[in-house]
C-alpha cells in the first residue's frame, strides 16, 4: 500500500462497491500490516546490537550509558568457589612494630610468672595504615661569624626549600594524582586532604601544582608522542566523541 491513505470517501465508496470490495480492501490492510511488523522487527534488533552483543566496534555505541546487563545470573553463591585457591595476607619477616602480650599468672595453679623468661611467641599480624597526618621537617641554615675577618656566613638552603614554610612534594604528588588520575574535582580534593590531614590547601595551590607537575612532564610526553607516531600500531581503542547529536571516532592509528 505504501504511502497510500484512505479517506471517509474512499471507504465509503470500496463499501457501496460490495462485499468483495471490502474483503479485498481488509486483505491488503492485513498484508501491509504484517509487512510494516517485520520492519519494526528488524529496526528494534538493530538498535539492541551493540559493541557487547555483535561484531560492531565500540565507537559504534555512541556516548549512550549501558544500564541493562545482558549476563545471565548465576546459580552459584557469591565469594570464592569451592576448590579455589584463594588469596590471603603473607606474614611479613620484619614488621614495623612488635607488641608483646606478657603472660603474668600460671593459668593452672595461679602462680606469678611475670619474672619467668618465654620460652617461645604466638605471632599474629595486623596491617594498617599508620595515622594520616603531615610531618613537618624544619631546615636551619647555619649562620658563623668569621674569626679572621669578621664575615657573617650563612649556609645555603636546599634548592627546592625556597619559602619559610611551604608544601613538601609528596603531597603535591598526591594532590596531582588524585585530580589528574583519580579525576576528582578542585574542590572535592581539597576536601579530602583537609579531612585526612587538617591541611586547608586551596584550589589555587592545586592549580599550581598540576601546572609544575605538566612543566616537568613535558619533555617526556614529547618523546613518547615521537615514539608513538613512528609505530606502525599503537593499539588503543577507537574513541568515540558527540558533536551536534551525531558520534565522531578518532581512530587510534598513524596517519
Amino acid at each position: 500500500m505504501g504511502e497510500q491513505s484512505f479517506t471517509r470517501e474512499d471507504i465509503l465508496r470500496v463499501y457501496n462497491a460490495g462485499p468483495d470490495a471490502v474483503v479485498q480492501l481488509i486483505e491488503l490492510l492485513l498484508a501491509t500490516i504484517a509487512q510494516l511488523q517485520l520492519r519494526i522487527e528488524a529496526l528494534e534488533s538493530q538498535l539492541s546490537k551493540d559493541s557487547h552483543n555483535s561484531h560492531k566496534p565500540p565507537s559504534s555505541d555512541g556516548l549512550k550509558r549501558m544500564t541493562k546487563s545482558l549476563r545471565v545470573k548465576s546459580t552459584r553463591p557469591n565469594g570464592g568457589q569451592e576448590g579455589h585457591s584463594g588469596h590471603t595476607l603473607a606474614m611479613v619477616e620484619k614488621p614495623d612494630h612488635i607488641i608483646i602480650h606478657q603472660v603474668k599468672r600460671c593459668q593452672e595453679c595461679d602462680g606469678s610468672l611475670e619474672r619467668t623468661i618465654a620460652n617461645s611467641f604466638v605471632q599474629r599480624q595486623v596491617f594498617d595504615i599508620p595515622p594520616l597526618r603531615l610531618e613537618v621537617t624544619e631546615h636551619r641554615a647555619e649562620v658563623k661569624h668569621c674569626p679572621h675577618c669578621g664575615a657573617n656566613n650563612q649556609a645555603l638552603f636546599p634548592q627546592e626549600v625556597t619559602k619559610i614554610t611551604q608544601y613538601g612534594d609528596s603531597i603535591k604528588s598526591l594532590a596531582v594524582y588524585l585530580t589528574q588520575y583519580q579525576l576528582l574535582p578542585y574542590d572535592r580534593t581539597t576536601e579530602l586532604l583537609n579531612d585526612l590531614f587538617s591541611s586547608p590547601i586551596s584550589e589555587a595551590s592545586l592549580y599550581n601544582w598540576n601546572e609544575k607537575a605538566y612543566q616537568a612532564l613535558e619533555k617526556s610526553e614529547a618523546v613518547i608522542s615521537s615514539q608513538l607516531q613512528q609505530a606502525p600500531v599503537i593499539n588503543v581503542d577507537e574513541t568515540g566523541n558527540s558533536h551536534y547529536g551525531k558520534t565522531y571516532v578518532q581512530r587510534g592509528i598513524r596517519e
